[in-house]
C-alpha cells in the first residue's frame, strides 16, 4: 500500500513538472537584464516600446535603459491600453544582481520569478554601468494607443505613449536571401541580394546564444536600385555577422558569419578589438567575442615617455589565469606606466588599466652624476628595492652589472642608491622594483641627458664662435695690410696708346688709364693727357720724339707700352706695309717704269692714300703717335724681344677692335673688360711687398697677388664699363639689331669706295695714254 502511493506520488509529480515546463515555454511575459557600460555623456532612464508577435496575439515589448537598483531596490511598471481598458503592473527588486518579479492585470496575481543579470561584454573602457530590462510583453490590440510609466520609491522616472502597429499574424515570415563575400585585406563584406524587395542591413557580433548585439546599421537597401552593397568593419574577428530582414515588424532575420569557418591571418585581430578592465584584484580582459576560447599570454611591461609604442618587458612579470578571461594582479605595481601585454598567435596588444589607480605607494628618481646614476627612493611604507643597470636596445632593456638594493624606512624621507656605470651613454637606464614585500614589475628609468647635452653643445658652439671671430679679425687686418701694400706698391709703368680719335674709343682709352692710375696707383702715360698740359714734353719735343722717348724710358723701367687697338688701327697698319714695301721696289726701274709701278699703285692705294690723309688730318697727335709706336712694336718683334714690353688691347663693344693682324698675334692681348684681372696682375708683379719674397712665402704671396687682382677687377670693371658704348651694356637680343645697320652701313661703304677707285683708275690710264703719246711725238 505504501509501495502504491509512492509510485502515484512521483508520477504525479513528474506530470507537474512537464506541464510547468510547458507553461513556462509558452508563457509571453519573460523578463530578462543584462548589464552594459556606458560613456558619462548618455542620459538615464530610456525607454523604447515596440510592437511583437507572440504565437498569433500581438503585444508590446518593453525595453528600459535604467541606472542598476541597489540591492532590495524595486521598480514599478504601470501598463495601460486606451482601447481595451486593460491595465497590468510589472514589479520588480533587486536580491543580490537576481531579480524578483511578477505581473498583475489589476486581479490575479502570478508567483515572482527570477531573473539574472548577465554582464555584457564591449570593446569600450566603461565610464559607468546601467542595466537594460526586456520584458516580452503586455497583450494589445493593433491600432490601439497604449500609456507606461516606470516608478521608482513612489517616484515617476519615465513615462511614454506608443500606438500599437498593424502587424501579420503569419508566423513563417520569409527571410530575405543574400551572398556575402569577404575581402580580408580591404576588411570589406560584398553583400549581393537575392531579392527584390527592401531590406534592412547591419552588421553584429554575434554570441553564443542566438541573440546578435547589432553594431552598425546601415539602413534601407532597395535592390532595384542597387543590389550589391559593401560593409566596411574595423576587425577580423570570427564572430562579426552580416543580417538581413525585411521592413516589417518583427520579420525574421538572416544572419551569416563568413569570418567564423575562415582561416584568419594570426587567427584574426582578437587582441585589437579587446579590451581589458581592473575590478578588484582582478584583471578583466574582454574581447569583442565572449565565445572565444582563446588564450593568450600576458605579462608586464614598462612604458617609457617619449618612445613612440615601445613598451620595455619586465623580467619575470608573467601573470597567470585565475578563471577563464580574468588575471589575478593582486602583486603587481600598480603605476600608471605600468602596462599589461598580451600576445597570441604572433600579435601582440599593450595595455595600461592602471592610470585610473592614483598615486603609487612608492615613487623613484634617477639623477645622472659623476661615473654614478643616483637613485632617489620614497615609499610610504616600510619596503626594501633594488636596482640595476640596464642598456636600452630597441624595445629590450639589457640588464647589465651587479643588483644593489637598500631598506626604505615608512614615511616622507627619501633614501638613495648609487649605480655606477663604466661610460655615459643616452641608451642607459636604471630598473628598480620592490624586494620586500615582493610586487611583480620593474620601473625602468632613463634619464634625460639632453640638459648635459646642450651644455656641452653651447658651450663648444660658443667657443668655435669666439674662434672663428679671432680667425676671421686676424685674417681681415692681414688682408688689409697686405692690400694696402699692395696697392700702394711701385708698379710698373704704362704707356697708354690710342690708334683711332673715335670718341668711343678715346673714351674706353682715358677710361681705362683713369681706373689704373686713380684705383691701382699706376703710372700711366698718355698722349692725350700730355697734350692737355701747356709745359709738357709734348709740346717741346713733337709726338715722334716724345713716343720714342717715353717708350726707350717705360721699356726700361721693366713697363708695358699698350696699344689700344680700333678699325682705324688695323687700316693703318695695312697702309704702313705697303708703304714699307714700296719704298723697297724705288729705284728698280726707269722712268717708264717707275710711271707705270706708280700707276698701278695708285690704282691699288689711292683710296688708302685718301683715307690716311683724312686721318691725319683729324688729329696732329694720334697718327703720328701711333705709327711710332707700331714702328717700335715691329721692331721688338723682329728682334730678340719677340714683342717683350708691348702689349694690345681691344675693348668689347667697339666693333673691329678685336680685327688684330696675324704678324701682331705673338704680342699679349687683352681684350677689357674680361681680362682686366690679367692686366693688373701683370702690372702689379714687381711690387715691393710681394716680389722680393723666396720659396713657399713667395708662391702665398703670389697666390695672394693673385686673388687681390681679381677682387680689384671687380671693382674697376663697372667704371671700365661706364666709358664703354652703350650697345655693350644693352641685352642680347639688341645687339644683333645694332650689328646687321652696322653691316649695311659697311655695305654702303665699300659700293662708294669702289666707285672712287675705278674713278681713279680710269684718271691713271688716261694719263698713261697722254704720257705716251708724249714720248712718241718726241721721238718722231
Amino acid at each position: 500500500m505504501h509501495r502504491l502511493s509512492f509510485v502515484v506520488y512521483v508520477v504525479l509529480s513528474f506530470v507537474s513538472l512537464e506541464l510547468s515546463f510547458c507553461l513556462e515555454i509558452y508563457r509571453r511575459d519573460i523578463l530578462k537584464a543584462r548589464e552594459e557600460r556606458c560613456g558619462a555623456e548618455r542620459h538615464l532612464p530610456q525607454l523604447k516600446l515596440y510592437t511583437a508577435l507572440h504565437g498569433q496575439d500581438v503585444c508590446v515589448r518593453v525595453h528600459l535603459s535604467v541606472e542598476p537598483l541597489l540591492t532590495n531596490e524595486a521598480l514599478k511598471i504601470d501598463f495601460s491600453d486606451s482601447q481595451t481598458g486593460a491595465s497590468h503592473t510589472l514589479l520588480i527588486w533587486n536580491r543580490n544582481r537576481t531579480l524578483l518579479w511578477n505581473s498583475t492585470n489589476g486581479e490575479q496575481l502570478f508567483q515572482p520569478h527570477k531573473a539574472k543579470v548577465l554582464t555584457r561584454k564591449t570593446t569600450t573602457t566603461p565610464h559607468r554601468t546601467y542595466w537594460i530590462l526586456r520584458y516580452d510583453c503586455f497583450p494589445a490590440q493593433s491600432g490601439s494607443e497604449v500609456n507606461m510609466s516606470v516608478y521608482s520609491h513612489s517616484d515617476m522616472l519615465i513615462s511614454a505613449s506608443y500606438i500599437v502597429e498593424h502587424v501579420k499574424t503569419d508566423y513563417d515570415d520569409p527571410m530575405p536571401e543574400a551572398s556575402v563575400t569577404v575581402d580580408n585585406r580591404a576588411k570589406q563584406f560584398t553583400v549581393t541580394l537575392q531579392t527584390d524587395q527592401i531590406v534592412r542591413i547591419s552588421l553584429c557580433y554575434k554570441h553564443s546564444y542566438a541573440e546578435c548585439n547589432e553594431l552598425t546599421y546601415f539602413g534601407q537597401i532597395d535592390p532595384k536600385v542597387n543590389r550589391t552593397v559593401n560593409l566596411s568593419f574595423s576587425y577580423l574577428v570570427p564572430c562579426l555577422c552580416v543580417q538581413l530582414w525585411y521592413t516589417g515588424i518583427d520579420t525574421r532575420r538572416n544572419t551569416q558569419c563568413p569570418l567564423k569557418e575562415s582561416i584568419l591571418p594570426q587567427g584574426g585581430e582578437i587582441l585589437p578589438s579587446s579590451s581589458v578592465r581592473v575590478l578588484g584584484c582582478v584583471l578583466h580582459w574582454e574581447p569583442v567575442c565572449p565565445s572565444d576560447q582563446s588564450n593568450p599570454s600576458v605579462s608586464l611591461c614598462w612604458l617609457i615617455h617619449g618612445w613612440s609604442f615601445y613598451c620595455v618587458p619586465a623580467p619575470n612579470s608573467t601573470l597567470h589565469s585565475i578563471q577563464h578571461l580574468k588575471y589575478d594582479v593582486s602583486a603587481v605595481d600598480k603605476h600608471p606606466q605600468m602596462c599589461v601585454k598580451f600576445s597570441l598567435n604572433g600579435s601582440h596588444q599593450v595595455f595600461c588599466p592602471f592610470v585610473s589607480e592614483g598615486k603609487s605607494e612608492w615613487s623613484v628618481t634617477v639623477v645622472p652624476g659623476s661615473l654614478h646614476l643616483h637613485v632617489q627612493l620614497t615609499s610610504t611604507t616600510a619596503a626594501t628595492f633594488a636596482a640595476q643597470r640596464c642598456v636600452r636596445d630597441g624595445a629590450q632593456c639589457a640588464s647589465d652589472g651587479p643588483v644593489i638594493s637598500r631598506h626604505v624606512e615608512g614615511g616622507t624621507t627619501e633614501s638613495e642608491l648609487s649605480v655606477p656605470f663604466p661610460f655615459l651613454s643616452s641608451e642607459l637606464c636604471v630598473q628598480v622594483w620592490r624586494l620586500d614585500p615582493f610586487l611583480l614589475g620593474r620601473r625602468i628609468i632613463c634619464p634625460e641627458y639632453t640638459h648635459r647635452r646642450w651644455g656641452l653643445i653651447i658651450g663648444a658652439a660658443f667657443t668655435l664662435m669666439v674662434t672663428v671671430t679671432v680667425l676671421v679679425c686676424i685674417t681681415c687686418y692681414l688682408l688689409k695690410r697686405s692690400t694696402s701694400v699692395w696697392r700702394s706698391a711701385e708698379r710698373r709703368p704704362l704707356l697708354l696708346v690710342c690708334s683711332s680719335d673715335n670718341t668711343a674709343h678715346v673714351t674706353a682709352v682715358c677710361s681705362l688709364a683713369s681706373c689704373l692710375q686713380g684705383e691701382m696707383f699706376v703710372d700711366v702715360r698718355l698722349a692725350q693727357w700730355a697734350q692737355c698740359r701747356s709745359q709738357s714734353s709734348l709740346a717741346q719735343l713733337g709726338p715722334v720724339p716724345w713716343l720714342f722717348g717715353q717708350c726707350h724710358a717705360v721699356q726700361k723701367a721693366g713697363g708695358v707700352v699698350l696699344i689700344a687697338w680700333s678699325p682705324d688701327a688695323h687700316q693703318a697698319y695695312l697702309r704702313w706695309q705697303k708703304s714699307n714695301s714700296v719704298a723697297k721696289r724705288k729705284g728698280a726701274s726707269g722712268m717708264y717704269g717707275c710711271a707705270e709701278d706708280c700707276c698701278k699703285d695708285k690704282e691699288k692705294t689711292c683710296y688708302d692714300e685718301e683715307w690716311m690723309e683724312e686721318w691725319q688730318q683729324s688729329s696732329s697727335i694720334t697718327a703720328p703717335v701711333f705709327n711710332s709706336a707700331l714702328a717700335c712694336l715691329w721692331a721688338s718683334i723682329h728682334s730678340d724681344g719677340q714683342g717683350q714690353g708691348f702689349g694690345l688691347v681691344c675693348f668689347q663693344g667697339i666693333d673691329g677692335s678685336s680685327d688684330i693682324p696675324k704678324q701682331l698675334r705673338c704680342v699679349q692681348r687683352y681684350c677689357l673688360p674680361r681680362d682686366l684681372p690679367s692686366l693688373i696682375d701683370n702690372l702689379g708683379s714687381s711690387m715691393d711687398g710681394i716680389g722680393k719674397t723666396e720659396g713657399s712665402s713667395r708662391c702665398w704671396s703670389r697666390l695672394v697677388s693673385k686673388a687681390l687682382s681679381f677682387f680689384a677687377s671687380r671693382q674697376l670693371a663697372p667704371r671700365l664699363e661706364a666709358g664703354l658704348p652703350v650697345s655693350d651694356r644693352r641685352s642680347t637680343k639688341i645687339i644683333p639689331r645694332f650689328s646687321q645697320k652696322l653691316k649695311s652701313g659697311r655695305k654702303c661703304k665699300m659700293l662708294k669706295r669702289k666707285k672712287r677707285q675705278s674713278k681713279v683708275a680710269s684718271s691713271c690710264v688716261s694719263r698713261k695714254k697722254s704720257s705716251e703719246a708724249e714720248l712718241l711725238g718726241a721721238q718722231i
